[in-house]
């Protein structure tokens, strides 16, 4: 049972909210507990757990030009800066509804939209007059990243809504990785909650293991800096008895230069297409082993925890990785593969071999046991622990 009078949230992210899995599961968790939730965010009415959807349009198309940016950026205030790219295109409805205490927490997902909270007509001229979390998910870097050539001029607004991480309306903070001692090193605030990006219980058990053949799966995004050159020189060296599927999804052209590294190595490794999200784990389940390996070259691959983690756990398979700490932490707890040595195409190779079949079994049956407690259903007390709501105690509430 729920309380009679239900509480509200506002879910906030700059993406589209019914393709973002992590913002769904927000709303997800949040209405089996009983709260009325309203989303902000792009594109249409996102799920029928949320019951007003507060749409932000795009921005106007010369925001967006070369000149547009330049006159932007070099007259512009870093609050009209914001208000030209962002809230201008937000519905009155959902500021007047924060502005006048509608929500007892509103979620911001992201950096992107932070700046919105220093309009004090929405959220108050002393701090806290709203509660206010944010899910910061993984580390939001100093700089301005990618090869734009509107780099030096994005730089100090980049910076500026940055700073909005520290904003004092913020009450609480959660991260998905391992980013959360570097923000409460640099801020100077409490370290944020971890709360890990979990998909729900699926009710399946371990496929079997031909000894012969090993299937080996790496899925996800596809991206060269997820470690596929490691991955396919690794298949050179391992034995006749491993086979390897990339399931990827995202940039086609990345595909495309995969399948060509891949080559003569066709017979032994293959590209397929991704499977929907709620069909994942029952998709992957016939596979023996993900292979995960992330060269740390960023701060968020070398702490990264990563939703295919979770995902091959609810797939019931085994695991080989790269030194990761913060995966090596949970395959470690769970006892659910190998770790490589170094990030090498050959210790990787080293680490497959290792697999004999009767590991990657009890490897598997570990899997199948840890499904019941690495899973949404599970991370959802986290969440809510994370901006101050207690399910045990809210539950004594009649």
């Amino acid at each position: 049972m729920h309380q009679s009078k239900p509480k509200k949230a506002l879910v906030v992210v700059r993406s589209n909210v019914a393709q973002d899995p992590r913002v769904r599961r927000q709303i997800d968790w949040l209405a089996e507990e009983g709260w009325q939730i309203d989303s902000l965010g792009f594109g249409s009415h996102p799920s029928s757990n949320v019951r007003d959807h507060f749409e932000v349009t795009p921005a106007a198309a010369w925001t967006q030009s070369w000149l547009g940016l330049a006159v932007i950026h070099t007259f512009f205030s870093y609050r009209a800066r914001f208000r030209a790219f962002a809230e201008g295109q937000f519905p009155a409805e959902a500021a007047r509804r924060v502005r006048a205490g509608y929500y007892d927490v509103v979620i911001m997902n992201d950096t992107h939209f932070l700046p919105w909270l220093s309009n004090k007509r929405v959220f108050g001229a002393s701090p806290q007059a709203v509660r206010v979390h944010i899910d910061l998910h993984e580390w939001f870097p100093l700089e301005v990243g990618g090869k734009s050539r509107g780099k030096f001029l994005m730089q100090g607004y980049h910076a500026w809504g940055r700073r909005h991480i520290a904003h004092p309306v913020v009450t609480s903070r959660s991260v998905a990785g391992g980013a959360g001692p570097r923000y409460a090193q640099e801020f100077g605030f409490v370290e944020p909650a971890m709360v890990r990006n979990m998909p729900r219980f699926e009710q399946q058990s371990p496929s079997a293991v031909n000894p012969d053949r090993i299937e080996l799966i790496h899925h996800g995004l596809a991206a060269w800096a997820r470690g596929f050159r490691e991955m396919v020189d690794a298949m050179r060296l391992v034995d006749e008895r491993f086979r390897l599927t990339f399931m990827l999804a995202g940039s086609q052209q990345v595909i495309r230069e995969l399948q060509d590294y891949i080559g003569e190595q066709s017979d032994r490794v293959q590209i397929v297409p991704p499977a929907k999200m709620e069909e994942l784990a029952a998709a992957i389940n016939p596979y023996d082993v993900e292979v995960m390996f992330f060269p740390p070259t960023t701060f968020n691959l070398e702490t990264a925890l990563p939703n295919k983690l979770f995902e091959s756990v609810q797939g019931r398979l085994a695991m080989v990785s790269g030194p990761t700490p913060t995966m090596a932490a949970v395959i470690n707890e769970h006892k659910l593969g190998v770790m490589s040595r170094d990030w090498t195409p050959q210790a990787l190779a080293e680490a497959i071999n290792s697999l004999a079949a009767p590991m990657v079994e009890q490897f598997k049956r570990n899997s199948d046991a840890a499904a019941k407690v690495l899973n949404a259903e599970h991370e959802k007390r986290a969440f809510f622990r994370a901006f101050g709501e207690d399910l045990d105690a809210s539950a004594e509430v009649q």
